[in-house]
């Protein structure tokens, strides 16, 4: 009886961990937008209008709602960027934008949306005019794609935004090409202990094109040998008209001695160029291994040890030889002290009677 129920025992269990397999795991509903294209390029002549065409896609598995709307692109000193909308009756390029959505779009507020099904597709048109007298070179904008919801799924209620996609768009307006990159600043310490070299560097876009470019910090010894070398940068843009900063180290490993060099190697193409452009900054840092600090700190605490020992030793020594040395002061009294008792002695042996030489004979 006891194997029997032993055996039963198995097989129950077996039937549980077949049934725990075969349980299904709850799904969970997914949101997600997707765009046909995520950057357009465009080439114009001030004053006239083009056009483009986006494809708006539900990738999600449940409907969604999409804000569109147009954003400018603006970027502080270190390249950071924020998307500003443009104020009513401004010029910026996103003014420039018009969207066109389909005929059954809502909007809320001023800003117009599309409600998508599961995998619905929804092309949206635009075109862009920049006015005449616009500033020749590049200007940039976003197309944003906002998923959104009512709170309580009713209309008019507060807004909760769920994710946001964007498109670039790099509008080029025909005129005069300026072409000015540089590094500026390029910043690296004079002196380092350890093995970590810190630096930081800003390429700055002065001209009116949009650069694509590839950035290196390398280090060099004395000899111009390559240390370490590091690719900072592959096939990023910096935007006309700014700036995009680089902070970072480069690590040694093992720790080096004396006088090196830190460069900064930037590539790009200008424009009908076949070959590309290359800008390279150097700078100089000294750099010691910390076992060389630690070294020369023992050293310098041996040696003080050592003098202050010795001068001890000496002046016990002088102690000994000379007795305590009195200052001009002591002198002073010291020698109106033995004139007084030579002027005592002098006195006595004046008062003392002289000496009878005859009643010293007759005696």
């Amino acid at each position: 009886m006891a194997g029997i129920y032993s055996r039963l025992r198995l097989v129950l269990l077996a039937a549980l961990i077949a049934v725990s397999c075969l349980t299904v795991s709850p799904a969970y509903a997914v949101k997600k937008v997707a765009l046909s294209s995520g950057a357009f390029s465009f080439e114009i002549e001030p004053g006239e209008t083009g056009e483009g065409e986006i494809v708006v896609i539900n990738d999600g598995d449940e409907p969604i709602r999409v804000m569109v709307y147009v954003a400018d692109v603006v970027t502080d000193d270190q390249g950071a960027m924020t998307y500003p909308l443009p104020d009513r009756g401004s010029a910026t390029p996103a003014s420039w934008f018009r969207v066109y959505m389909p005929a059954d779009s809502k909007s809320v507020g001023n800003t117009p949306y599309l409600e998508l099904a599961v995998a619905q597709r929804v092309p949206v048109k635009f075109d862009f005019s920049p006015p005449a007298g616009s500033a020749p070179g590049d200007h940039n904008i976003v197309m944003f794609f906002e998923m959104f919801d009512f709170a309580d799924n009713v209309e008019g209620s507060a807004v909760q935004v769920s994710g946001r996609i964007g498109a670039r768009v790099a509008l080029r307006v025909n005129g005069e090409v300026i072409e000015k990159m540089t590094v500026r600043p390029f910043e690296v310490p004079a002196l380092r202990v350890g093995t970590q070299v810190p630096y930081s560097f800003t390429i700055t876009n002065g001209g009116n094109l949009n650069k694509s470019f590839a950035a290196w910090v390398t280090l060099l010894d004395r000899n111009e040998k390559e240390v370490v070398s590091s690719q900072v940068a592959s096939e990023s843009t910096v935007l006309a008209r700014s700036n995009l900063a680089f902070s970072d180290s480069l690590d040694t490993v093992a720790g080096r001695f004396g006088p090196h060099t830190v460069e900064v190697r930037i590539q790009y193409m200008e424009e009908d160029a076949a070959l590309p452009s290359e800008i390279i900054e150097q700078r100089t840092i000294w750099l010691f291994p910390v076992w060389l600090l630690v070294a020369l700190g023992v050293l310098v605490f041996v040696l003080a040890v050592w003098l202050a020992m010795r001068m001890s030793r000496g002046s016990r020594s002088r102690t000994r030889n000379h007795g305590p040395r009195r200052g001009a002061r002591g002198q002073a009294a010291d020698e109106r002290a033995r004139r007084r008792e030579e002027r005592e002695e002098l006195r006595e042996h004046a008062s003392e009677p002289p000496i009878d030489d005859t009643l010293a004979a007759g005696e």
